[in-house]
């Protein structure tokens, strides 16, 4: 992974909070990494984290010293952040055929008085956070990657974050087309607002990613993505502006979908951003309203599904960081939901691999009336959360 030395939080615009790290090995089988996390305009909170591991190996522990205040949660999840943004690519090695472990973290909680770090640590469990292992004293504080990325950064993050991650709205059923019986479902984000900001890390991007949902202002970028033949091969949109204009009234006055655009913020040598560069359209939807219903067996209430495409092609080594993004947002964004799918040209065997490699699962190929598919779906008991 390539250095960096500013850590942005998934905020509307990303607030920076820059770094400074040393690293430093006691011995050949240990590795201690110092992080200072600088403060930013309107917060004058600085974070101490010590991360301490074994290389190859999966047990590590995170120090975190606190001040016994109202920042402690934003310090402990700015903090994991860093550390599962910054070490997510960390090998770990597994014996062969032996079972892979779930990433997680062993969070230690430096603060002087035991009763207060105590009733913090509590304070963590109930928001989800941690699973505490033992009791008193000897209790261990641990954090699992898949559960960290399924909880709304709004939770620790009130003062700073907008987008507005709200909890789950009490069931209210209704009918769609007056058979298709489903909850009501949550307006879409309002136009034009980015609803989803993640600084995504990697040996290939150091980027912030965002999505915005579409308006008819994004038509001529939508006409030009459509007439790229490498998008036309599979989307089948191609044609004269009308074409597209069609195609994206009827996008934008979808009851059961919404679509959105993702863009990235590259970050220059000295961790600024460059400015937000249009690439990726995506089709949200949940699949009980949509045709895909009828071909796949089992569908729960909040399953949700995506179309999409990369309509750039300088975009197109990003498709681990973009993937994670839009997976994370439908997972994050309903806790009910349980499954993700994608149902792509049963020839487009680029993405299928990535989606296979990513964690999805093929259930069957099958015919909708304008394509061979692949039916391609993804379980969130088995998502590890973002790489």
């Amino acid at each position: 992974m390539g250095h960096f030395n500013v850590l942005y939080l998934p905020t509307d615009p990303p607030v920076a909070r820059p770094l400074a790290s040393e690293v430093s090995r006691p011995s050949e089988e240990f590795e201690v990494v110092t992080t200072v996390i600088q403060p930013t305009p309107g917060n004058d909170t600085t974070i101490r984290i010590t991360a301490e591991s074994t290389p190859g190996q999966p047990s590590a522990r995170l120090k975190v010293q606190l001040q016994n205040s109202t920042e402690d949660l934003e310090t402990v999840w700015t903090a994991l952040y860093w550390y599962f943004q910054y070490t997510s690519d960390v090998a770990v090695v597994v014996p062969k055929g032996k079972p892979i472990p779930e990433r997680s973290v062993e969070l230690i909680l430096e603060l002087d008085a035991p009763a207060a770090r105590l009733e913090f640590g509590t304070q963590l469990e109930r928001l989800g956070l941690v699973d505490i292992q033992g009791q008193g004293d000897e209790a261990v504080h641990l954090v699992f990657a898949s559960v960290f990325w399924q909880l709304s950064p709004e939770i620790f993050l009130s003062n700073l974050n907008v987008h507005l991650n709200l909890p789950a709205k009490p069931l209210r059923y209704i009918l769609s087309n007056g058979v298709i019986r489903h909850p009501k479902r949550p307006l879409p984000p309002p136009r034009q607002l980015p609803f989803y900001t993640r600084h995504c890390i990697s040996d290939k991007v150091n980027s912030v990613f965002k999505l915005r949902p579409v308006d008819m202002s994004d038509l001529d970028l939508i006409h030009r993505w459509m007439n790229n033949p490498r998008v036309s091969e599979f989307w089948g949109e191609q044609g004269p502006i009308e074409h597209q204009k069609k195609f994206l009234e009827n996008c934008l006055a979808s009851k059961h979908s919404f679509t959105a655009i993702g863009s990235w913020n590259d970050l220059d040598a000295d961790g600024n951003l460059t400015g937000w560069r249009d690439a990726c359209f995506f089709d949200i939807y949940w699949v009980k309203e949509d045709h895909l219903a009828r071909y796949a067996n089992n569908v729960q209430d909040w399953d949700r599904g995506v179309h999409l495409l990369v309509g750039e092609d300088w975009a197109r080594g990003r498709s681990t960081a973009w993937l994670d993004s839009i997976v994370h947002f439908m997972f994050l964004s309903d806790s009910r939901t349980q499954s993700v799918y994608l149902e792509p040209r049963v020839d487009n065997e680029l993405f299928i691999r990535l989606l296979t490699r990513y964690g999805f699962y093929k259930v069957k190929d099958f015919a909708f009336p304008h394509k061979q598919a692949a039916l391609m779906k993804l379980d969130r008991d088995y998502w590890k959360g973002c790489h």
